[in-house]
């Protein structure tokens, strides 16, 4: 089944890289501080800086966001912690807990509908990118559309139990909506899929009421949110729709490109260092897919093949509808990249399989395999080290805005009145949640002459809830004018935040004031990237400080420093006891204890130091009473967020897959279910227990350079619904004096006179006691496939993941069944069954399993082996198999595909008129207690069981009966005769068939009665289509003349032809 690491495992993987980088990663987008921060800190402590876009005018930003936010902050209150600092880490490690569950829910989808491997490279796309260690933690609305696209992209890829329209239509809206609206581009290609599908199929009324579904879902979102949109701004606003109509149909002077362009190029180039490899690998996926399908000629369906150019649509389209736009921004790349990660993944998957061919034809084939793990190695290594290296010195270089304000926290620095003064710098300020609590921000004038945030309204009485959310703030406007009344004196500054670049010449506005000593004293500085004076190499990736490096690519920093008056401790600070918080989630003042510590008691030692009032105390008190009619809301909203935390909790350990030993619904990829009732250590077959990165490479890559996974298996949809059922086998009877050396194989000979042949399934009913034959010549046959096993592996025993669980149903059955019917060649055990002939012993309840639960049961009989399971769109694919003797096809032309395609793609004759309907239906309809046989024959022109080397070399294209040389002697031609049996397992619900091959000389079975004449009259009956595909041309005037001997030998020799059908009867 190939490398795979479980949900579980993957989620702990996801959320550690995006911990780190909620602790690490810097603000790269001021719009996040203002627009998201700011308004949540309002939300939680009754001031903060307002941008206009909050203004009632406009009203392009949503409080529901920012609402739901400012929620997730109010539960801070039951841990130990008080600063506001706390809060904002906190929440960032809630929407690192968040992407890391939807990123699993993704990469759970991904591995079951497409492929193990793929997930793998999508997981390393993700967690070592500099684009997610910002986008994972970014407090912005393109951020959570990342989340719900990646939920979005799970639902409609996920087809187990039938299609998820209606839920993936919600998940893209809910991001559109609530996050940011053109978000919801990026469902059209699925859509579009739902229309060809409706279009294509006799369902449109249920597609349609799919989307209707969604659509509904969609119209309750934006129904909530415009409610709690209108209660904030006092008026019924649509927010979503004012969002576009002010990004797309502004008039001149407004609009997003008044805050900058960029070229065409943007894009592309910003997605190289955030990406770097994963992005170029992302932009070739298409033309891999379509290289795949057309010129290398892989087989796959062209539902499948449609659903391939689905799941990589959506990139494409988000790239090429943002490269289109004048005003570019990083951030409005976030919703796309899971889908960039996807896209890289499947490019990765592709060009390994084609890296790894053997075919002789390809010239990567004659390059050594460890030659090639290691070029493969050091290039997914050296994009992961690239990734890690920008990721550390992004943080090294740009973190020092979130780490200098930490002396402001100590006791006694800061009095509340306080103001702390931004410049030059006002664009890496990160919010006011680094301030102790009535510290407030102010502007200071600087070069930059657009237009700064203002604060909300701090308004107390008779204004309601949250004034500032409604009240029209002054100096607003959507054309970036600058507003003087934006700015502070300096005169009025406590501290200040400057930068100091000894190569940067100050400016009449933007002295440095870090060197203004006499003025100003450091209370904190830290390094900051000089990136005007470094060069690219070191604006690029961390590079350490040695003098090694040459200067040129040394890293140039400068100071980013918090500055505090000087002699300001000596100043009074006089502020209002009066001026009391109006919070809904304020820790401080929803908490009594904490409250009345420090409201009530630090504002009397004031009073008693500059003078207080009676009156003042008695007003303090009513404040005090009022404070606590705001906990019942309170209690409420937290008593919902706990509702929703445990809900998210409980969907997250879903991830860890069920642990009972049977069958659960749906085919389970990450946790298939346990081979047997016995307990088994919890690790799964082919899951990875890497003790090094360098050993998961190899576990990761080897399939790949070995070719053990020859075809691109790429798109495997789970298998539909089935429900597991108890019927249990009869318990077979010993074969009747069954002996290894003297039970003789049995004489089927499955043909008819003609002059009509008749192209049917042939089925009759088996009984269970003959479900496997067993006979003299099991050594010979075992002998030969461990030779083939051996030297083709994975070519001709190979299980799908989703197709495990059935596989090591059928070790059970077989396990069951064969030391009952062969006592003598087979005895049962504790984990498995011993071979008493051959001294193996089998552990079927191990994990990892020794070898392909399917490898392994080949070992047990002389049968191949295949296992069909039917999938949500009702066909049934070939998912598990092991095919060593198959004679005239090979297990890895057929892997994957359905059983229609099967024949269809081998030319079986007449299949589309008369077998595939039937066929169809009794797939549908066989139940695990009805089980049935057929037989066919063909004739072959050499003497070789496994593979018939006269229609061409095993590992060649283009094979087939042209190339055999025609009217050999008839020493060379053999007969070959199948039989096969097909039954369902009760827990798995897939379709076994056992394929038994009864291989003989046809002059040896000519000697048998009534067989040269019978077979002659068969062959002649065969039409053109049947005669084609048998290869009757190529032998026909040397094996009919034969048959024509010998049936009339038998006959001068007395053979009565009446009596035929009394001593013979089919198949035999």
């Amino acid at each position: 089944g190939g490398p795979q690491i479980e949900p579980i495992v993957a989620f702990y993987i996801f959320l550690a890289s995006h911990v780190v980088a909620a602790i690490f990663s810097p603000i790269q987008d001021c719009d996040e501080v203002f627009n998201y921060w700011e308004p949540t800190h309002y939300l939680n402590h009754a001031y903060g800086l307002q941008t206009w876009e909050y203004s009632p005018e406009y009203a392009i930003r949503s409080w529901t966001y920012t609402g739901i936010h400012a929620s997730i902050i109010g539960i801070r209150q039951f841990f130990p912690f008080s600063t506001k600092t706390a809060e904002f880490y906190f929440l960032r490690i809630i929407l690192a807990l968040t992407c890391a569950i939807c990123e699993t829910r993704l990469y759970s989808t991904i591995a079951r509908t497409l492929n193990p491997r793929v997930a793998i490279f999508f997981l390393m796309a993700m967690v070592f990118s500099p684009g997610m260690f910002h986008a994972s933690v970014a407090y912005l609305p393109s951020s959570l559309a990342m989340y719900t696209t990646m939920l979005g992209f799970s639902a409609f890829m996920d087809w187990r139990g039938g299609l998820r329209t209606a839920q993936g239509i919600f998940w893209f809206a809910f991001g559109g909506l609530v996050g940011w609206p053109f978000a919801t581009a990026l469902v059209l290609p699925f859509l579009l899929e739902e229309l060809l599908l409706a279009s294509l199929t006799t369902q449109a009324w249920e597609a349609l009421r799919r989307v209707l579904d969604g659509t509904a879902r969609s119209f309750i979102v934006l129904a909530l949110q415009s409610c709690i949109d209108t209660f904030f701004y006092r008026e019924l606003v649509c927010v979503p729709l004012n969002i576009i109509l002010y990004n797309v149909f502004s008039g001149s002077g407004k609009g997003p490109n008044i805050y900058g362009t960029e070229p065409w190029h943007f894009y592309v180039r910003n997605l190289i260092l955030n990406f770097n490899v994963w992005f170029l690998l992302a932009l070739i996926t298409l033309p891999l897919l379509i290289f795949q399908h057309f010129l290398r000629r892989q087989s796959v369906s062209k539902q499948t093949f449609l659903r391939g150019l689905v799941f990589v649509a959506p990139f494409y389209l988000w790239l090429s509808i943002f490269t289109l736009q004048p005003h570019k921004e990083e951030r409005f790349m976030y919703p796309a990249y899971p889908t960039l990660a996807l896209n890289a993944a499947l490019s990765t998957h592709i060009l390994l399989s084609y890296f790894g061919s053997t075919d002789r034809r390809d010239f990567v084939s004659k390059i050594p395999p460890r030659l090639k793990l290691a070029v493969v190695s050091i290039f997914i290594l050296g994009a992961v080290d690239f990734g890690v290296l920008r990721v550390v010195g992004i943080a090294t270089a740009y973190s020092a805005p979130l780490k200098i304000y930490a002396p402001l926290q100590q006791p006694g620095v800061t009095h509340p009145g306080d103001n702390v003064c931004i410049g030059k710098e006002w664009h890496r300020f990160p919010s006011s949640y680094f301030l102790p609590n009535r510290v407030k921000a102010k502007f200071i004038k600087s070069d930059f002459s657009g237009l700064l945030p203002g604060e909300f309204s701090e308004a107390k009485f008779g204004f309601g809830f949250y004034p500032g959310a409604w009240l029209i703030p002054s100096g607003m406007n959507d054309e970036n004018k600058e507003d003087p009344g934006k700015y502070t004196e300096i005169e009025h500054c406590t501290f200040l935040v400057d930068s100091y670049f000894p190569k940067t010449k100050p400016s009449k506005h933007e002295p440095n004031y870090v060197l203004d000593t006499d003025t100003w004293e450091r209370l904190s500085c830290e390094n900051f990237l000089d990136a005007a004076h470094t060069g690219g190499l070191g604006r690029l990736l961390w590079l350490p400080d040695w003098s090694i490096i040459p200067e040129r690519h040394r890293r140039k920093w400068g100071q980013y420093c918090l500055l505090r008056r000087r002699n300001q401790s000596s100043k009074s600070v006089h502020y209002s006891a009066l001026s009391i918080d109006l919070p809904l989630f304020n820790g401080t003042s929803l908490n009594p204890r904490s409250w009345t510590q420090l409201h009530i008691m630090d504002n009397i030692k004031l009073w008693a130091q500059h003078g207080c009032y009676l009156e003042n105390l008695k007003f303090s008190i009513q404040q005090f009473h009022q404070h606590l009619s705001y906990l019942k809301p309170t209690l409420y909203s937290l008593l919902f967020l706990t509702i929703v935390i445990r809900s998210s909790v409980a969907l997250a350990r879903r991830f860890q897959g069920r642990k009972a030993p049977g069958r659960s619904h749906t085919l389970d990829l990450e946790k298939p279910s346990y081979c047997s009732k016995l307990k088994a250590p919890p690790r799964e077959p082919g899951g990875m227990n890497c003790p090094s990165l360098n050993v998961c490479l190899d576990r990761l890559l080897l399939p790949y350079m070995y070719n053990c996974d020859s075809r691109v298996t790429l798109f495997t949809t789970p298998s539909t619904v089935w429900t597991p059922q108890t019927f249990k086998r009869p318990a077979a009877p010993p074969y009747p004096d069954w002996s290894l050396e003297t039970t003789k194989p049995l004489p089927y000979r499955p043909f008819r006179y003609g002059p009509k042949y008749n192209v049917t399934m042939g089925l009759r009913t088996m009984h269970w006691d003959d479900w496997i034959e067993l006979d003299n010549h099991f050594l010979k046959f075992h002998d030969l496939k461990s030779r083939r096993i051996l030297e083709r592996g994975a070519k001709c025993c190979k299980t799908a993941p989703e197709a495990f669980d059935g596989a090591c149903e059928l070790l059970e059955e077989l396990c069951d069944y064969l030391p009952q019917r062969y006592p003598s060649l087979f005895r049962k055990t504790e984990v498995g069954m011993d071979n008493l002939a051959t001294g193996e012993s089998f552990n079927i309840v191990e994990r990892p399993l020794v070898e392909d639960p399917m490898q392994m049961a080949a070992r047990f009989l002389q049968d191949d082996l295949a296992i069909m399971f039917e999938k949500s769109d009702g066909q049934y694919y070939l998912l598990a198999g092991a095919i060593l003797l198959a004679g005239f096809w090979r297990l890895e032309d057929k892997f994957g595909m359905p059983l229609s395609e099967i024949h269809t793609s081998g030319d079986v004759p007449q299949f589309k008129e008369k077998l595939e309907k039937g066929m169809i239906n009794f797939f549908k309809r066989v139940q695990p207690d009805k089980a049935v046989l057929r037989n066919n024959y063909f004739i072959q022109v050499d003497d070789e069981l496994a593979w018939s080397s006269s229609i061409g070399g095993e590992d060649e294209d283009g094979i087939g009966w042209f190339t055999a040389e025609k009217n050999k002697a008839i020493q060379n031609h053999w007969f070959r005769s199948e039989r096969q049996s097909l039954r369902r397992l009760p827990r798995s619900g897939g379709v076994v068939f056992t394929i038994r091959t009864y291989f003989h000389p046809i002059t040896e079975i000519c000697e048998e009665p009534y067989v040269p004449g019978r077979l002659a009259s068969a062959i002649r009956s065969w039409g053109e289509d049947v005669s084609k595909y048998k290869g009757k041309e190529r032998y026909q005037d040397v094996l009919l003349q034969y048959l024509d001997l010998k049936h009339h030998e038998q006959v001068l020799s007395g053979l009565d032809l009446e009596r035929e059908d009394a001593v013979r009867a089919y198949p035999n």
